[in-house]
């Protein structure tokens, strides 16, 4: 787990002195070492966080021939049989490294090798004898990646914090500063101008000569639909052992690994699990559990005392008001989620690297109540198709008996409606009282993606379960939700895994039938049910839903307000209405408003979360002594003087 940059120009050669501020601006995503390459006019930088192979052999930019050089962030569990495979071609390594393996894949099968990986990465590859940089990213968007195209400069990074930190001069974009977070991450956008996400399951190319940028997928989702039985307890089985696999491939690492537990069925899972596995020598078996503002914190007292281990309590460092402009910009997202940055600072004081985590259950099995009311549509639609082929087949004296036997509804109309029209034509339109007509209009527009209109006609054939569960594990909810989790995590140089986000487990539950996901008044029902025997029943039972954002309230969001309208930068914006904020804010009967609060708030967020990424970018200095590199097997290069 890491942090990457690069800069390529048109027209001239990159400095050196960029390319390591850019390494400082992410330094805290891997502490342990700095390097960075050149290349005629490209320059890749990396930062170290050593989990594999602990050694020096792990240091990058990482070559093995002089021809391709690869910068890392992430991890690859099946590294040790792609290596093996590789062995067998007749390939030799030098480290321990998945890195490593990675690169040589790469050799051998170019971006075929990405459908072997499983894991969660952002890398980018040098090819300096066919003068192109390439960058991949994992399925799901696990590990991040933004980037800046314009004015014959190609900058990218692991952090808006690390191209902020290249002299360019980044601006909010008026288009899209309003937009919901998740919008953004689905349309592979953020609320700067110019600055946009490497897609996840895709591949960017850009050729060091012309400049010529290609985008494309090397994964779909709806191409890796596995088959499931329609038996509910050999696909409950199957789910079963698909997760034990992808726990136990999490565990191996060269540093510690910490758990982090809520007491909700998900992270509970994962804790049995690892509690019940005989191999876990690296595993520290105590969790680190938030005790504030956690409504489940009965569950993880239960869960300790059952396998005797020694609850961590997380305390809070901070109220959210402190330092919120370095929180959010720490983030990088206009919301306060201070309980993540603070779990995985107490984490980094223990001396860990490595957290297990429960992410990623709730968007394939339907624990959101948001996605589970469109479960009810293909109910619905059964319903209205069996009364239509009963009429159909017979006539209305025969539906009337059948009716009256078994006490049915008169009659039942079928919906025909899709992800399109339920989740961009029935959106809710934003409203801001600050801002201009124009900028709303801007706001309001659905913003649809390449990616998703390419799989619009192929999810028609699906059930309307799927397609909610599908679109928002695709197109933004699940990579909003990973984006802040690792920015909270990395910030302390802590790498998280999750188990529930191993591609094979994640598609055959995203796969499962909604009868299997909802049942008994449960949602994940085929989750809960599946560890039974190892999970205690008022935790299998417990419906309550644990998240871990602060409900700040109205006094303490004015007074906050109030004290932010002094400052001179938020009032002057040409972004909203200054002047009229500041009136208002002077009015009290204003003040006691729900609604007008809730419009200042937004803007107060993203204020001061573009004021502190530029808070963070003052101080950042260049050091030389962190201009090396790695060249593996020794060999001296000749593509440099090519």
């Amino acid at each position: 787990m890491c942090g990457i940059n690069g800069i390529i120009f048109k027209n001239c050669e990159p400095s050196t002195e960029t390319i390591n501020i850019m390494n400082e601006a992410i330094k805290h995503r891997g502490p342990d070492g700095s390097g960075i390459y050149k290349f005629k006019n490209c320059i890749i930088g990396h930062q170290r966080l050593s989990i594999q192979d602990l050694s020096k052999k792990g240091h990058q930019p990482m070559s093995v021939d002089g021809r391709y050089w690869i910068i890392f962030n992430g991890e690859i569990y099946n590294f040790k049989t792609i290596r093996q495979d590789l062995e067998a071609l007749g390939y030799s390594f030098y480290s321990d490294t998945d890195t490593e393996v990675i690169l040589n894949a790469y050799k051998e099968w170019g971006i075929k090798s990405f459908s072997k990986f499983n894991g969660m990465w952002c890398f980018a590859i040098l090819d300096a004898k066919a003068n192109k940089l390439i960058i991949s990213r994992d399925r799901y968007g696990v590990k991040p990646c933004y980037y800046y195209f314009k004015n014959n400069k190609f900058v990218f990074s692991s952090e808006i914090k690390g191209i902020f930190a290249s002299n360019i001069d980044l601006k909010l974009d008026e288009k899209k500063c309003l937009r919901n977070p998740k919008e953004l991450e689905g349309y592979f956008t953020t609320i700067y101008k110019d600055i946009d996400i490497v897609p996840p399951g895709s591949v960017l190319e850009i050729n060091l000569g012309n400049f010529e940028f290609s985008k494309k997928r090397w994964w779909k989702g709806l191409d890796n639909i596995p088959e499931v039985s329609p038996n509910y307890y050999k696909a409950r089985e199957i789910l079963k052992e698909k997760l034990l696999d992808a726990t136990r491939i999490r565990l191996i690492s060269d540093a510690k690994i910490a758990l982090s537990l809520s007491g909700g069925i998900d992270s509970s899972t994962i804790f049995s699990i690892i509690n019940t596995l005989s191999d876990k020598q690296n595993v520290d078996l105590n969790p680190f559990v938030v005790k504030d503002n956690n409504i489940v914190f009965d569950n993880a007292i239960e869960l300790c005392n059952l396998y005797k281990t020694k609850m961590q309590v997380v305390k809070n460092h901070s109220s959210p008001f402190d330092d919120i402009k370095s929180n959010l910009a720490t983030i990088e997202l206009p919301m306060i989620y201070n309980d993540q940055i603070d779990l995985y600072k107490t984490q980094k004081e223990q001396g860990f690297k490595v957290s297990i985590d429960g992410h990623g259950a709730d968007e394939a099995l339907g624990g959101y109540l948001k996605d589970i009311k469109f479960f009810s549509v293909d109910y619905h639609n059964n319903i209205a198709n069996t009364y239509k082929t009963i009429m159909n087949i017979s006539d209305i004296d025969d539906l009337k008996d059948i009716i009256k036997k078994y006490n049915y509804v008169n009659s039942i109309n079928e919906f025909n409606e899709g992800v399109f029209s339920k989740l961009f034509l029935n959106r809710e339109t934003i409203k801001n009282q600050f801002v201009t007509d124009e900028l709303l209009s801007f706001s309001n527009e659905p913003l649809i993606s390449d990616f998703l209109l390419d799989d619009l006609n192929e999810l028609e054939g699906f059930p309307l379960s799927f397609q909610v569960l599908y679109f928002n594990a695709n197109f933004g909810h699940l990579q909003w939700l990973l984006n802040k989790w690792d920015k909270a995590s990395m910030a302390h140089s802590i790498e998280i895994r999750c188990p529930f986000l191993d591609w094979n487990f994640f598609q055959y539950a995203l796969s499962l039938p909604s009868n299997f996901k909802i049942k008994n008044g449960m949602n994940k029902f085929i989750l809960r049910d599946a560890f039974t025997d190892i999970i205690p029943q008022t935790v299998y039972t417990d419906k309550r839903k644990q998240g871990l954002s602060k409900n700040l309230n109205i006094v303490e969001k004015r007074n906050f307000l109030l004290e932010l309208s002094t400052e001179s930068n938020f009032i002057n914006s040409d972004l909203w209405d200054g002047e009229k904020i500041r009136d208002n804010l002077n009015n009290d009967n204003f003040l006691l408003l729900e609604n007008n609060i809730k419009d200042l708030w937004t803007l107060a967020t993203l204020y001061c979360l573009d004021d502190g990424l530029k808070e963070k970018n003052k101080n950042l200095t260049s050091t030389d002594a962190e201009c090396k590199y790695n060249l593996l097997n020794k060999q001296v290069s000749s593509y440099n003087a090519a």
